[in-house]
């Protein structure tokens, strides 16, 4: 009994054995079929390096960018307070200063060094029809300012137009992409604009 209990001992030991070599056999072949080739690392290395210098000019633009980057010597409150000045005199002069075909012709050029060729264009346009009698009120309001080249801005003015013998009021809000270091926009959007029966519903300060 005792001589059959040791031959499966050394039974039992001898496939423990094979179990740990096949499995280390196993483990080499598996690392082996895994090692990349000696191309696919250098280009691994090649695109970790370019990576790492997209992810360097990157944060250098945005530091460049940033008003609070020491080295642009940037005062963005008086420059975000120069910018409301120019786009709220765009906006009056634009919704209820033309009111004359003359205006419109003379006005044009002050409006687009203000606002932009392309919002100078779109809006500068005389219609008789249309007659505009004042401006009533413009806000500008600037977002959190990341990147001082694209500073975001929404603008608002509510002006009235003449309407048989009396007058309607009508407003209209624009979403601007704004350089605070050129004082020009980059583009602007026109996010609503509203006749009188909506500000009627809405509210209205008249």
């Amino acid at each position: 009994m005792e001589f059959n209990k040791t031959k499966k001992e050394n039974n039992n030991e001898k496939a423990f054995r094979l179990t740990l070599w096949v499995l280390s056999i196993l483990s080499v072949i598996f690392a082996l079929v895994n090692i990349p080739k000696q191309g696919n690392i250098s280009e691994i290395r090649q695109e970790t390096r370019n990576t790492a210098k997209q992810i360097k000019v990157a944060r250098q633009q945005a530091q460049n960018n940033s008003p609070l980057f020491a080295a642009n010597n940037f005062n963005l409150t008086d420059q975000e307070k120069t910018a409301t000045d120019r786009l709220s005199q765009g906006l009056q002069t634009t919704f209820g200063g033309l009111k004359t075909e003359n205006d419109f012709k003379t006005q044009k050029s002050k409006i687009q060094s203000l606002m932009g060729k392309k919002f100078a264009n779109f809006f500068v346009v005389y219609n008789p029809e249309t007659s505009y009698l004042k401006n009533n009120e413009v806000h500008v309001y600037f977002n959190n300012v990341k990147d001082i080249h694209h500073a975001k801005v929404f603008a608002y003015t509510q002006y009235e137009v003449k309407k048989e013998t009396g007058s309607e009021p009508l407003s209209i809000a624009f979403n601007f992409d704004y350089d605070l270091t050129t004082q020009k926009v980059n583009s602007y959007k026109l996010v609503t604009f509203s006749t009188s029966d909506v500000l009627k519903n809405e509210g209205s300060n008249q």
